[in-house]
């Protein structure tokens, strides 16, 4: 989620020339999605000059914007216009009823329009063989058709064919034709037409940007990214590669070079659609620029609107910039405003704020909101951050519980984890029956000491492990039993060698010593019978600890004074 970098410059630009960069014309507005800035220029042309061509392409545009029925009202006004041999607009309308599948209209008004060009104008044939295209329209890592039930890959192949035959140097039928080769499953020739489109004068940036959207649909993406930046260098203002770049490298976690390209996108696209502007700002949440995400939504309020998403983003990056409250408050908003749009993300950031706070109460509500999160959360192991939080609240049960769960999702612990689980086992180990008498649940012992067993590998410097691990074995039996079976042995004799030499240690775990050294001299006395070995500790006890009570009674007066 992983969400969302300083102001970036755009590669290879200077500001200057970013402010001189031409306004998009209607063609490149629609292979930007753009469709209503498109139409926009194309109607007020239409409207100033009108013309068969210009009334042509005011349709047009609706019908790349999948409005067929709008087109067709813009067609039908230029009918009159068309000329004997090009009935353009007639064209128009037929391929308007192609598109919606309505083949009672579409194919007698298609026979019509080619009886009047006697199948021998260029343009009538292209503009019906695109038509068959689906009118393949790239963005956002795909490209695909805008009307698919109108695709035919043969006829389109076909109609095309033909038109090439009549205009061999027309690069927008070759660049059609690339499409209907890529429609008809041959990448292979489709790049081809696409280069000779280049070759024949279109515009490169369109080419490669096309020749790229080819490549990323196989999977290609090395070739895709070189195609795209061909793009850029043949024209650094041409809007639609960056976009690209920026979704695949989204497509390949790579969230810095997406979040840098989506920049350069809206500088030079000046587009400012809602959808743009969020997927800019989710970005850079996902390049861990968080402020950054933040910023551009606050400086994008009015194009922003109301969309209740912009609380969502920036509650989660105020989430991971530890500004708990305004997480809190932007996501709550969020919550009330689209409740069915929650997600468990929202949960897990939202649950991290209120743990991020200074209240205890908050914590608590935290770990609700957190494990409503963690069992659909395959990145983070939340059940790590709910258990710290039991933990140190010393709801041991709970604690357990939740270790266990984030076990069964497949979560490894890691040493903090081990060393918790193990640590509320060994405190769940001692339990008190009803009249109050201790009772020792030798079970929790031996899962703490296998837990603590493991965290010890993860870090063997860490003296309370080994501590624990002694006492986890000595506690799970009575005093004389725990001596007998010598389990704790080994770990007391290593928290003595690890402690003993370490002045302020040896003070905080004063008791812990002590009872290391009486355990290791019973040992010795009781099971190997090494007077030797138990004389040895009972030395180094009495001159780490000369005032402790018991080592002095351990050693009696006569042994007390040779010390």
């Amino acid at each position: 989620m992983r969400t969302y970098i300083n102001t970036l410059l755009l590669s290879g630009l200077s500001v200057g020339a970013l402010a001189q960069a031409p306004a998009p014309d209607a063609n490149t507005l629609m292979n930007l999605g753009q469709f209503a800035e498109a139409k926009q220029l194309l109607n007020r042309n239409a409207q100033q000059s009108p013309s068969m061509q210009s009334l042509f392409d005011a349709g047009y545009g609706y019908l790349r914007s999948g409005q067929p029925d709008s087109a067709r009202i813009w067609f039908t006004k230029g009918l009159s216009m068309d000329e004997k041999r090009t009935p353009l607009n007639e064209t128009g309308v037929a391929i308007s009823y192609l598109v919606e599948n309505n083949a009672a209209n579409a194919e007698p008004k298609l026979a019509e329009v080619l009886k009047k060009s006697k199948s021998k104008n260029a343009d009538i044939l292209y503009r019906i063989g695109e038509a068959y295209t689906g009118y393949l329209t790239p963005g956002n890592g795909s490209i695909k058709p805008v009307y698919v039930k109108a695709v035919n890959a043969a006829k389109a192949i076909d109609y095309l064919n033909q038109a090439t035959e009549r205009d061999k140097k027309n690069a927008a039928i070759q660049l059609a034709l690339g499409d209907a080769h890529y429609l008809n499953k041959d990448a292979g020739t489709a790049v081809t037409r696409y280069e000779s489109a280049l070759e024949l004068g279109m515009n490169p940036s369109r080419v490669y940007q096309r020749i790229g959207d080819i490549y990323w649909q196989g999977r290609n993406l090395n070739l895709a990214v070189e195609n795209y930046k061909k793009a850029i260098e043949a024209n650094a203002a041409y809007a639609p590669a960056y976009n690209q770049l920026a979704e695949l490298y989204f497509l390949v976690n790579r969230y810095k070079e997406a979040a840098s390209y989506i920049d350069q996108y809206v500088r030079v696209s000046h587009d400012a659609r809602q959808e743009t502007l969020l997927r800019q700002a989710q970005f850079h949440f996902l390049a861990n620029d968080f402020q950054r995400a933040v910023t551009l939504i606050d400086s994008n309020r009015t194009a922003l609107g109301q969309n209740p998403i912009v609380y969502r983003i920036k509650g989660w990056a105020y989430s991971s910039l530890k500004q708990p409250d305004k997480a809190i408050e932007n996501i709550n908003t969020f919550l009330e405003k689209a409740p069915d749009k929650a997600m468990p993300d929202d949960y897990k950031y939202l649950g991290r704020a209120y743990m991020a706070t200074d209240s205890t109460s908050d914590d608590s509500l935290g770990a609700v909101y957190l494990a409503k999160a963690a069992p659909f959360d395959t990145t983070d192991n939340l059940y790590s951050d709910i258990a710290k939080y039991y933990y140190r609240a010393k709801k041991h049960p709970e604690a357990v519980a939740i270790l266990d769960s984030a076990a069964k999702h497949g979560f490894k612990a890691d040493v903090q984890d081990l060393f918790r689980y193990g640590m509320s086992n060994y405190t769940l180990g001692f339990k008190r029956d009803s009249s109050g008498k201790l009772e020792r649940d030798t079970l929790r012992f031996a899962l703490a000491d296998s837990a603590l067993a493991l965290a010890q590998q993860g870090s063997p410097e860490y003296a309370p492990t080994v501590l624990y691990r002694a006492k986890a074995n000595y506690y799970a039996y009575a005093p004389e039993e725990a001596v007998m079976k010598g389990k704790a042995k080994p770990y007391f004799e290593q928290f003595i060698s690890m402690i003993a030499d370490k002045e302020e240690e040896r003070n905080r775990y004063k008791k812990d010593l002590v009872l290391a050294f009486k355990y290791l001299i019973s040992y010795n006395e009781l099971v190997t019978k090494d007077e030797a070995a138990r004389n040895e500790w009972l030395t180094k006890g009495l001159a780490l600890f000369p005032e402790n009570k018991d080592l002095a009674k351990i050693a009696g007066p006569n042994e007390a004074d040779s010390q």
